[in-house]
Parts: structure tokens; sequence; C-alpha cells
């Protein structure tokens, strides 16, 4: 009994004689960003003998060993599997009483309380160290998609984090394009900040509380192709996926577009080509013959027309489709003029399509073409300016064409009155200019443009009152017209901006003047006729390969123009060029081929006849016209005088209709 009783004696006489150790560590919790590091601190106050030492790091809830210091050295062989490589020790401080824990690349499996014990020959001690939270933002979802133009498709990307998803910033970018498509924020869609083209089609799944940003993407696209990014990000945290859209297949309405193309030039071009140039070359003026040439010219137009309008709803701009398909509808006034010339129509149709041919493509061009200007005047002018421009941009189109169908109905003759027309389209041209005067009154050229505009005008008027020798008068004037082409053309390069926009309009310009020089012609032609003569020319090869070109060559183009759009589109998933760059010019081709018809025409009358019968204005409305003080308003272009000018030729032109109608 004396031995055990001295024994424990001894042993509390050594714990009093020991001064002993402690071991430190933070007071705090740790919060970690996940695959970050950390340093768990374990240190004791004073250094201890190396001999006999030994610091265990384990788990505290499942005793797992995560790193070991024994007999002077780490142990890595003897942590568990998932710190291998990731534990280590500051093995150069351990002799300085520094027993801290290095941790690299924290995943969420290393929350909890971890213990650091100290041993040494004669006692122990040990602290307690929490990793409490993992901080976590985690992105993922990517994967290929591929799917049909017009589906409604989904792009995967799901959130994982402990933060609140209202705490989270999540953005859908395109990123070949660098274009925000779709942006969440302060726990709101901000639908507002998607690029106009994905405006109304995008929005998230209704799982946004559970982490999921996936987007839907509705009405796919040509154009939607690309790499698409989910984007997400809190404070530091960030992370992102992606999502590649392969290049949409077909739809049912590409299908249909392609059909109709191909139906539309194979039947309509070739097929009823082959036919009407058969009854061309017969002569034949049968009613079914007549059905076939009017087949020829209405079905590829009309088809073409229909194409491009359902192109534009599915896939094009506005601006372009409309033009394209207003093109190709105002084709048939040309081709229904050429057919005139080669007797295909009656006399009671004569006269009717020869005034109305050019001025309604005219209008319709103008109209369609012009309308983006319209808009973008609209935008850019004050309240009072509105009202001006739009009384110039929308009457000045329709001012040839208003006057040939009220002379018409009243009861006058039209192939007298066509000289009307060149002078209201001249005007026309002079009104269409001036929307971009009023945008742009610091650059002279668009003054220079008004002036030549304006020198043509005067001078076709004045050919009555200083009787000046035709072949000079009309020399001078074509010089004009292509000045204040030329002019109008570099005024289009000079004020419009955009590249695409600016090429569209100046081919449009061109063919409107193309357009003017035709109505001069007509015009000429008109009055240098008796009301009996019969204004049909005879039927000629070369109106004949004109009316070809026009229903075969440039139906034609347009088609193959369309496809290789859609097919080039398909592919690249972006619009690849703008198809007025191509239809147009094509249709200043032709728009000149008839031109020179008119020109070669009117050269062989006067060669035959030995003058031309422009000296017949004298006693027509020109006489009155410049007999009237309107000197004055052809030279002042303020938007009063211009009104003022406007509302004087409406009412020359409907005081003579009236005396026409009383004379007859």
């Amino acid at each position: 009994m004396e031995t055990p009783l001295l024994s424990c004696v001894y042993m509390l006489l050594l714990v009093v004689i020991c001064n002993g150790f402690n071991v430190q560590g933070p007071s705090d919790p740790f919060i970690i960003q996940l695959g970050g590091s950390v340093m768990l601190p374990c240190f004791v106050d004073t250094p201890l003998p190396m001999e006999e030492l030994e610091v265990e790091w384990k788990r505290n809830d499942s005793e797992t060993l995560v790193h070991l210091w024994q007999n002077g050295e780490s142990r890595p062989e003897s942590q568990n599997q998932h710190y291998q490589e990731r534990a280590h020790f500051f093995t150069e401080e351990i002799i300085h009483g520094n027993f801290s824990l290095f941790l690299t690349n924290v995943t969420r499996e290393d929350v909890g309380v971890y213990k650091c014990v100290v041993y040494t020959n004669m006692d122990y001690n040990k602290t307690l160290i929490e990793i409490k939270e993992i901080e976590h933002l985690i992105v993922s979802g990517a994967h290929v998609i591929s799917a049909y133009a017009g589906e409604d498709i989904t792009l995967n990307c799901s959130v994982d984090s402990h933060i609140p998803p209202e705490n989270i910033e999540v953005s859908w970018k395109k990123m070949d394009e660098d274009i925000l498509v779709l942006l969440y924020q302060d726990g709101v869609v901000l639908t507002e900040s998607s690029h106009e083209r994905y405006k109304d089609r995008v929005e998230f799944v209704e799982e946004r509380n559970k982490g999921n940003f996936s987007m839907r993407l509705k009405d796919a696209q040509t154009e939607d192709k690309g790499l698409y990014m989910c984007f997400a990000f809190c404070g530091e945290l960030s992370d992102n996926t992606t999502v590649e859209v392969l290049p949409l297949d077909f739809s049912s309405t590409h299908i249909g577009i392609f059909l109709l193309c191909i139906l539309g030039f194979v039947i309509g071009s070739l097929v009823l080509g082959y036919r009407s140039y058969i009854l061309f070359k017969n002569n034949d003026d049968s009613s079914r013959a007549l059905a076939i040439k009017c087949a020829h010219v209405l079905c590829p137009n009309i088809t073409m027309f229909m194409v491009f309008i359902l192109w534009g709803v599915t896939e094009g701009s506005f601006t372009e489709a409309a033009t394209c398909a207003a093109l190709n509808f105002a084709r048939i006034f040309f081709l229904l003029w050429i057919a005139f010339h080669l007797k295909t129509f009656q006399d009671s149709s004569h006269l009717l399509i020869n005034c109305l041919a050019i001025p309604l493509q005219y209008t319709v061009i103008n109209v369609v073409a012009n309308s983006s200007i319209i808009v973008d005047v609209w935008y850019k002018v004050n309240t009072e300016a509105k009202i001006v421009i739009l009384t110039t941009l929308l009457l000045g189109p329709f001012l040839p064409l208003l006057y040939v169908i009220v002379i018409g109905c009243c009861g006058g003759t039209l192939q007298k009155q066509t000289y009307m027309s060149y002078i209201l389209t001249e005007f026309s041209n002079i009104l269409r200019i001036f929307p971009m005067i009023m945008m742009h009154l610091h650059h002279p050229s668009n003054m220079i443009v008004v002036g030549f505009s304006l020198l043509a005008f005067i001078w076709f008027l004045c050919h009555d009152i200083w009787k000046f020798p035709f072949l000079i008068w009309i020399s001078v004037l074509m010089i004009l017209e292509v000045l204040s082409a030329s002019e109008s053309i570099y005024s289009h390069y000079v004020v419009v901006n955009n590249t695409t926009e600016r090429d569209a309009l100046t081919c449009v310009t061109a063919f409107l003047h193309i357009l003017t020089m035709m109505t001069l012609f007509t015009t000429l032609k008109s009055l240098a006729e008796s009301d009996s003569t019969n204004t049909r020319t005879q039927q000629s090869l070369s109106y004949l390969v004109v009316y070809m070109f026009g229903t075969a060559l440039v139906v034609f183009v347009n088609t193959v123009a369309l496809l290789v759009e859609l097919i080039l589109k398909a592919r690249n998933g972006q619009h690849t060029v703008d198809l007025r760059v191509i239809l147009l010019p094509t249709e200043c081709v032709f728009a000149m081929c008839c031109l020179a018809l008119q020109i070669s025409d009117f050269y062989l009358e006067k060669t035959k006849t030995g003058c031309v019968g422009v000296n017949r204005y004298r006693g027509t409305h020109l006489h009155t016209i410049m007999n009237m003080n309107s000197r004055f308003w052809l030279l002042n272009l303020s938007p009063q005088g211009l009104s003022s000018l406007v509302s004087w030729i409406i009412q020359v032109c409907l005081y003579h209709a009236k005396k026409r109608r009383h004379q007859l």
C-alpha cells in the first residue's frame, strides 16, 4: 500500500514542478472560398523540446487523421487519402512552436471541426478549429444545341452556391458578337437591357430559386447560331459556362421559300417564257396567247414578291425585304410597258399602260425604299418640321401618279398629258432630297443636288420661251439629268453613315433617275405624235430581247440571290449581304435597256420625220405655266415656298383638268 501511495505523491509533485504548456488556436470559425487555401493556426507560447514531440491533426467528428508530425519529421504516408498532398506543416516553424496546418484546394467536404493535439514525453494539450462554411459559386450546363429554325430552344445553366439566388447576378451573352442577351440582377429580370434582336424572344425558366438560370430562346433564327456564355458572379466569386448553338436546319418556312423560288422561276420564267417567245414569234394575238403572255409577266414576279415578303417576316429586315418585294411588284408595270410595244394589248389598254407604268414604278420604289429615311428624319426634327417633311415625302412620290390619274378621271387625253408627268417627277426628285437638306443644312452638296434638279426642271420649261434648237436643248437637259443623278448619289455617300444603307440608297437613287429619264422620253414621244397617231411601235427583236431579259434573267438573279443568302445565313448564322445591293443594280441594268430602247425609237422617229414635235408645246399647258408667277416659287427652297409650289402645281393641274373636261 505504501508503494502506490508514494507513486501518486510523486506524480503530483512532478506536475506541480513542471510548468506545462498551452496549445492555442483561433477563437472564431473560418469561412473559406471553395477551391481556395486556408491556414489553420495551432501554436504554443514557448518552444518545446523536439525529442518525443508529436503533433496530430484530426477531424473532431470522425477522428480522421489529417496530418502527423512524429520523430522530428512530417509523416504524409499516414494521412487520410482525402488530405494527401493538400495538408502541409510549416516545417521550418515547428522548432519555434508553430504547428499550424496549411490546407489547399478546399472542398465542401472540408467543412467541420479540426483538433490540433500536441504531445510531449510528459504532457499533451489540444485546441479546436472550425471551418464553418465553404463559399462556392459553381456554374454548370455546358452543352451543344442543334435545332430547326423557328423552334424554341433551352440553353442550360445551373448555378450551385451557398449564396441566395437573389444576391447573384447572372447574364447571358452571345460571345461571337459580344451582345447582351438576358440579365438577372438584384432579384429582377432586366428584359429592357437585352439586345433588340432578342427582345421578347428570351426568358429565364421558372426555377431561379433553385439555381436554374437556363434561358429559353423562342423562335430560333439562323443568326442565333454561335457561342453563348452564362456568367454568374457575386462579390469576388464568379464562374461561367458556355452553350453552343449549331447552325440551324431549315424550317418548313425556309423549305417553302425554296420551293416557291424554284417553281416560280421554272414555271413562270422558263416554261411560260418559252411559250411567250413562240407566240411573239408567230404574231399570235388570240385570247389564249394574251393569257399566256400575262401569266408570263405576272407569275414569276408575283411569286418572288410573295417570297420576299415571307422572307422578310422570318429573317430579313423590313426595309430590305420591302424594297426587294417592291422591285418584283413594280417590274410588272415595266414588263407590261414593254409588252405594250410588242402589240400584246388592244388599243383600249395602250394609253393607260404607257402613261401609268413608269409613274407607278417610280412611286412604289420611291416610297418603299426611302421609308428608312422617313423614320430617321421623324426622330431627328421637331414637331413643326415633321409636318413639312411628311408633306414633302408623302406628296412628292405620288405627284406624277396623281396627276395622270386625275387627268384620266376628268376625261382628258392621257397621251397629251404625259409631259406633266416629267415635270412632276423632276419636282418629286427635289422633294426626295429635302429631308437630307433639313438634317444636313451645313453640307453644301445638298444644295448642289437641288441646284442641278432645279436647272433641269427650269430648262425643260424654258424651251417654249427661248426656242432653243432641239438638239442643243435635249443635250443640255440630259447633261443636267446626269449631273443631278451624280450629285444625288454623292450626297447619299456623304450624308448616310451606315455603309449598307448608303449603298442601297445609292442604287435606289440611280434607279429613280433612270425612271425620270424614261419619263422624259415618254413625254417627248407623246408630244411628237398627233391625237390620231397610234402610240405603238412596230414589233422588234430588241424589244423582245429586253422583254425576255426582264421576265427571265432578272427573275433568275432575284431567285439565286435569295437562295444563296438563305444557305449562307444558315451556314454562317448571320446576314451575309444586303440583297438590295444585288437586286437594284440588276434592275438598273434592265431599266437602262428600256431607256436605250426609248432613245433609239426617238432617234429613229426624228430621223424619219426630220423634226420632232416638241415645238407643239406652244399652246399647251406649258405656255400657261410659264405665264404664271412661278419663277419665284421655283427658286424658293424654304418650307413655305415648297408648300406653296406644291399647292400651285395642284391648282394648275385641277384647273386644266376641269378645262379639258368642259371642252369635251
